[in-house]
């Protein structure tokens, strides 16, 4: 087979055209590579916006649990705002009937004195009115029926004070144990 003498253009040109071909080899190659790697990379996007939703949708339930503990939070600081102002409303209270017993006490005193003052006196009367004689008998048992009654009204003040005592505690007792039953019922939640 005889082949065709080219010219110097002719060359030129099959030498760029063989060089076109590579460099248009290379650039398949290189677009193939590039596509693998698109798809690579395409694949990773995927697996990264799987991976985002996911951690977004841990992070929506976190949030909603951070939300309804709050929420409880804000309840139970409510309620205890509320047995706050209960307990400080009975303090207020127990005060008050402290001060009344107090009150009651001090005017208990007083009758006592006054009693007791009443008692010396009727003791003195009794020993006149025994010099006085029989025909005074009457008005002596009647001034030992006030004695009488002197000191039952001293046990009646005892009695009482007794009782006021008792009251002051069973107020405190009930205060400490609400404040109690309110901190272990912070401390269980």
């Amino acid at each position: 087979m005889f082949l065709p003498t080219l010219s110097q253009p002719q060359r030129l040109m099959y030498s760029q055209m063989s060089q076109v071909g590579q460099l248009n080899a290379e650039l398949v190659l290189k677009n193939i590579d590039t596509n693998t790697k698109m798809a690579d990379l395409g694949a990773r996007q995927q697996a990264l916006e799987e991976e985002l939703a996911r951690v977004a949708s841990e992070r929506d339930v976190q949030r909603a649990a951070a939300e309804q503990k709050a929420q409880e939070a804000e309840g139970q600081a409510a309620e205890l705002q509320h047995v706050r102002m209960a307990l400080e409303e009975k303090a207020r209270e127990a005060e008050a009937q402290s001060a009344e017993l107090q009150h009651l006490g001090t005017s208990l005193e007083q009758q006592k004195t006054k009693l007791l003052q009443k008692e010396v006196a009727t003791a003195a009367l009794t020993g006149t009115l025994r010099e006085m004689g029989e025909a005074l008998e009457g008005k002596e048992v009647a001034l030992q029926n006030v004695g009488a009654s002197l000191r039952e009204k001293e046990a009646s003040l005892s009695s009482l004070e007794e009782a006021a005592r008792d009251q002051r505690e069973e107020a405190q007792k009930s205060i400490t144990g609400e404040y109690l039953r309110v901190f272990v019922s912070l401390f269980l939640s």
